[in-house]
């Protein structure tokens, strides 16, 4: 009897499941394929910060960032000119001492002869007897960083010392010869006083290049002057010269007080501790004088060099 094969799938199978597991080893390894391609990826952008470092196209960059600190430089440098304008001018209020020394005396000297006949003459003569040195107080408001008022009250001593001789000839004829005696009567006078000086003015300061830094100003203004306590001696001297001595009364001033204008410039210094050491040249235009007789003026044109410490 003929017996038909029987066949079994056990060969089959096995190559099924052979394929099967070739597939899914293939299909891991793609698998962890991919996912080792995104773990590199970023380590390629952790290196490009590196490389602008070293290229000379990016450096440039670098190099010009600086730049925007110059700008704020400039912007401080504004700010602090801002501040320069402020700090150069020191305090708003100041005084302190001023001291004066006069370029013209105040009575200046004069000699006047007059011939009133051919036997009579008189001589005037004034000799100027004033110190030139002047002290006293200045203070000073600023109204703006620019302009300031500025005034000082200054303590001045005057005198001068006049003299009026009168001079007489006598002639006399004895054996036909002449002969001329000439006498001479002398009055002298000695006059002191006191004056006041008040000088107001406006200043205009000029902008310092660092902060309370030295500062030139010109002003401008008005000044009024007082005389006090005038002291006379009077004594004369005759022909036999003879002097006879004292009379103490006071000569009249043409006027108690006068007015006059003011100009003047001047430079400002401040040290660190803030002390203000102003020197300045300061001219001054009487208009009335305090003694004006026929050989005895008081000076109108007063030029002054003025020192003064304020604080």
């Amino acid at each position: 009897m003929n017996r038909t094969p029987i066949k079994h799938p056990t060969g089959g199978r096995l190559k099924t499941l052979a394929v099967l597991n070739l597939c899914l080893v293939l299909g891991i390894g793609c698998a962890e394929g991919q996912d080792a391609q995104p773990a590199q990826a970023p380590a390629q952008p952790a290196q490009a910060p590196a490389q602008p470092a070293q290229s000379p196209v990016q450096a440039a960059p670098q190099e010009t960032a600086p730049q925007r600190p110059s700008s704020s430089s400039s912007a401080g440098t504004s700010s602090s000119s801002q501040a320069l304008d402020i700090n150069d001018t020191g305090r708003r209020i100041t005084g302190g001492l001023t001291l004066s020394v006069l370029g013209f005396s105040l009575v200046p000297g004069k000699t006047t002869t007059t011939d009133v006949s051919s036997t009579l003459s008189t001589q005037d003569q004034t000799q100027n007897a004033s110190p030139r040195i002047g002290y006293g107080l200045t203070g000073q408001i600023r109204i703006t960083n620019h302009f300031s008022v500025d005034l000082s009250a200054l303590y001045r001593k005057i005198g001068y010392q006049y003299t009026a001789s009168v001079a007489t000839t006598v002639n006399t004829v004895l054996n036909g010869v002449v002969t001329s005696t000439t006498s001479t009567t002398d009055a002298h006078q000695d006059v002191r006083a006191r004056l006041f000086d008040f000088p107001l003015t406006v200043r205009y300061y000029s902008g310092a290049k660092r902060p309370n830094g030295p500062r030139w100003f010109a002003e401008a203004g008005g000044a009024w002057r007082w005389v006090n306590g005038i002291r006379t001696s009077t004594d004369t001297t005759d022909a036999d010269d003879v002097n006879t001595c004292c009379t103490f009364t006071p000569v009249v001033p043409a006027h108690r007080s006068a007015i006059g204008l003011v100009a003047g410039v001047g430079l400002q210094f401040i040290d660190p501790f803030g002390i203000h050491v102003v020197p300045e040249v300061r001219y001054t235009r009487w208009i009335d004088q305090v003694f004006d007789s026929s050989n005895t003026h008081t000076f109108q044109n007063q030029l002054e060099a003025v020192i003064s410490l304020t604080f």
